[in-house]
Parts: C-alpha cells; sequence; structure tokens
C-alpha cells in the first residue's frame, strides 16, 4: 500500500492523531492536577487536621501504596483489551475521589482515601503511552511523548497559581473540589474521540494506517501474554525497566516535601509560593516540551544521553540543596524541585521512544507499567520513611539534609542501568521518502 501523499504531511498530523494527542495530553493533565494538589495543598490540611511530619509522610505515601500494584496491572491490561477503557475509568475514579475530600476528617478517613485514590490513579501511565504508541508512527514516539510529559510538568507550572490562593481563600477542600471537577470534558473526549486500534477508528484512511505502521506489523488490539514475555529476552528491555524504575523515584519525595519545605521550614508566604513555583517550574516546563527537538538536534538521536542526564542533574541539584548551608527557601526550591524534576522530561521522555525502538509498540503498556510500577514502589518506600529523616531539632533545611542526600544517592545509582544500554542508533525522523516503510516490513530487531 504505497502512499501518495507529501513526506511533511505524512509525518504531520491529521486530526484524527491530532485529536487523540489532545485527549491524551488533557487527561494526563487533569489527572496530575487531582494527584499534584495533594502535595502542594500539605500545609493547609496537615495544620487543619493536627498532623506531625511523620504523619504526613505515612499520609502522602498511602496512595503510592494503591498506585504501584496498579501500574503493574494496567500495563498487561493496556496491552490485552487496550487503553480507552482504563482512561475512562481513571478519570472517573480520580474525579470522585477527589471531590471526597470535602467529608475527611480523620487520619484513619484520609489514609484510606489516598490509597483508593492511588488505584485508579495507577490506571493513567502505561495506558497513556500505549495509546500514543499505536496511534503515531515509530519516527514521531518522541516528539508526541515530549508533548506528553510536558503535559504533566505544566501541572507543576499552572497549579500552585489556582491551588495555594484559592485554599488561601476558600479553604483546602474546596479546593480540591473545583480542580476536580475539571475531569469531566476529558471524559466526554476519551469516550467519542478516542479508540485503542486507530483501524477500528471511523472513517480513517489507508494512507493514514499505513503512516501510522511505518517499519512495522499491523496493529492489534490483543497481544498474546507469551509475546509480552519476550521481550525480557532483549537485555536492553531488562537494564530499560531498571532504569525507568530508579530514575525518578526521589522525586516523589520533592512532590511530597517541596511545598512544606518553602511554606512551613522557610517561612514564605503562600501567595508569594505560588508565583515563586511558577518561575521555579518554568525551565523544565519549556525543556519538556521541547524534548523531542533535543533529541534529535543536541543528542542526535541518542536517547541514552538524554537518560544519563536526566539523573545526573537531579543528583547535582538534590546534592546543592543539601550540602550549601543558610540558603534562602526559593534557591534550596531551586535545587530540589527544579533541578529535580528534569529528570521527568529527560528520563520518561525517552524511555518510551526507546521500548518502541527495542520490543513492538503493542507491548510497550506492559514495559512502561512495570517501570513506573517498580519506581512508585520505591518512591511509597522513600516518602513513607521520609518523615523520619526530617530533623526537627535542626533549624531550617539542615532539618532536610539527610533526605536530601538519599535522594541524591538513588539518583546516581540509577545511572548504572543506564550506562550498560546498547543504543542502536536511528534517525528521528526520516530524511528521505525512501526512509518511510510500507507495514509489510518487519519492525526492527528485539521484538
Amino acid at each position: 500500500m504505497s502512499s501518495s501523499v507529501p513526506l511533511a504531511d505524512r509525518i504531520n498530523d491529521t486530526n484524527k492523531r491530532r485529536l487523540v494527542l489532545i485527549t491524551v495530553v488533557l487527561t494526563n493533565f487533569i489527572v496530575w492536577m487531582d494527584s499534584g494538589k495533594f502535595g502542594i495543598l500539605t500545609p493547609f490540611w496537615s495544620a487543619d487536621l493536627g498532623f506531625d511530619t511523620s504523619q504526613i509522610g505515612t499520609i502522602s505515601s498511602a496512595y503510592l501504596l494503591g498506585y504501584f500494584p496498579m501500574l503493574f496491572l494496567a500495563g498487561i491490561l493496556a496491552d490485552r483489551i487496550g487503553p480507552k477503557i482504563l482512561l475512562i475509568t481513571c478519570l472517573v475514579g480520580v474525579t470522585v475521589m477527589g471531590i471526597s475530600m470535602i467529608f475527611v476528617t480523620s487520619y484513619g478517613e484520609l489514609f484510606w482515601r489516598n490509597l483508593i485514590f492511588g488505584v485508579f490513579f495507577g490506571l493513567l501511565w502505561a495506558p497513556c503511552q500505549r495509546m500514543l504508541s499505536v496511534w503515531f508512527p515509530t519516527v514521531d514516539i518522541p516528539r508526541v511523548t515530549a508533548i506528553w510529559v510536558g503535559s504533566q510538568m505544566l501541572v507543576g507550572l499552572i497549579e500552585p497559581l489556582i491551588a495555594l490562593p484559592m485554599a488561601d481563600a476558600l479553604g483546602w477542600r474546596l479546593t480540591f473540589v473545583v480542580i476536580s471537577a475539571l475531569g469531566i470534558p476529558a471524559f466526554f473526549m476519551l469516550i467519542f474521540l478516542t479508540t485503542s486500534n486507530p483501524r477500528t477508528r471511523r472513517g480513517i484512511s489507508d494512507d493514514e494506517i499505513a503512516i501510522i505502521e511505518a517499519g512495522r506489523e499491523a496493529t492489534r488490539t490483543r497481544v498474546p501474554f507469551s509475546e509480552i514475555l519476550r521481550s525480557f529476552k532483549n537485555p536492553n528491555i531488562v537494564l530499560l525497566v531498571l532504569a525507568g524504575a530508579l530514575a525518578t523515584t526521589p522525586t516523589w519525595m520533592t512532590a511530597t516535601w517541596a511545598s512544606y519545605g518553602m511554606i512551613t521550614v522557610g517561612g514564605a508566604d503562600p501567595n508569594v509560593v505560588a508565583w515563586v513555583s511558577v518561575l521555579l517550574a518554568l525551565p523544565g516546563v519549556i525543556y519538556a516540551f521541547l524534548h523531542g527537538r533535543a533529541v534529535r538536534t543536541i543528542f542526535r538521536g541518542s536517547l541514552k544521553t538524554a537518560m544519563l542526564l536526566g539523573v545526573l542533574i537531579p543528583a547535582s541539584g538534590f546534592l546543592l540543596a543539601a550540602l550549601i548551608p543558610g540558603l534562602p527557601w526559593y534557591l534550596w526550591a531551586l535545587f530540589a524541585s527544579t533541578l529535580g524534576f528534569f529528570c521527568n522530561p529527560l528520563v520518561w521522555g525517552s524511555l518510551n521512544p526507546f521500548f518502541v525502538k527495542e520490543s513492538r509498540p503493542e507491548v510497550v503498556g506492559t514495559l512502561n507499567g512495570i517501570a513506573a510500577g517498580l519506581q512508585v514502589a520505591g518512591g511509597y518506600v522513600l516518602v513513607s520513611l521520609s518523615g523520619g529523616w526530617i530533623n526537627a531539632s535542626i533549624e531550617g533545611f539542615g532539618s532536610m539534609t539527610f533526605m536530601l542526600l538519599v535522594g541524591a544517592g538513588v539518583f546516581i545509582v540509577a545511572a548504572i542501568p543506564i550506562l550498560l544500554l546498547r543504543e542502536r542508533r536511528t534517525p528521528t525522523y526520516p530524511e528521505s521518502e525512501s526512509e518511510v516503510h510500507e507495514p509489510s516490513i518487519i519492525a526492527p530487531s528485539g521484538h
């Protein structure tokens, strides 16, 4: 099946692909807003309910306890039954659980609410990546993955401006309800604008199917479990899972304690923090949307190089925040949060394209689910213990030094599997018409 459509138009999004991308990005953004507001509002709900740092750590890690098992399951289900129904279930669940915060009054209620929230939240990650992997050509995966990761990081830019002033003026309970209600439009977009397999999308052309499946076998909605298991015969797959499992684990501590550190430890005004947090989040957000271009130009197609920087930059940030005495709260946040969260676009923005290069797109849901599940399990351990690592007898940010040193150590260990990867360099975008292969071509080795 040969297409007469010009190459530039074949690579660019059509309306159907564009709507799928917009829907996935909006769903991802809304669900991360639902998740992120909990950490941002920690100074409010913890003070109102009278919790100490150990209780804050346990409660904040409760959703990770529900989250990480579901990441494993969601990855397998996304490959077996398709991602659409999982994303709809995720969005409905986190919206309901977000609104339920209005009724929480005790430690036990908040713990169980967070755990159940984590179960629904776990249905987001792998299905999103599965949806993008089957709806876009392999050469376009770095670009759309960068946009998807960027939408997640955009939360850090926008949410402080919404959540902190609203909580200060109207209370943290109402803030939870308002932000959760934003998921309703994305719910209808998932129902009417997406399918788990582009071949089942009404009105899609043969030309577009050929573009999407260029260089790989025809997309299948259901993949045999045995084929998923065969992926692990590839050493690179094992190393990528280990890298994903370790790389972003410490950022869960940043998400839990950054707002607490700035407001409670650093004594900053919440309204000032709201605006400064936007500036602190801006570098990572800007880079996230440019990551696909950076892979093509700065890194010359090397996803391995991007991933290695994705652990070394955050490690440096954590060490600076831990070891430089007397930091003002905004510099402490710059090192611990801004540099720390560069891990997300550099590592997770590269992991999915790397998986697609090494395996069939139809199995990346499971592979991402395993990697993400392991790193959230590690995040649960770190966050649940982190409250005890904060030494209240030490004044200022010195009380948080040990926690940051542990995080830096985990980032450094994550560099080991990345260094061991053997990357096959392939052009991110084809340079000529001859490089766009038809779907009859066998997929690259390793699947």
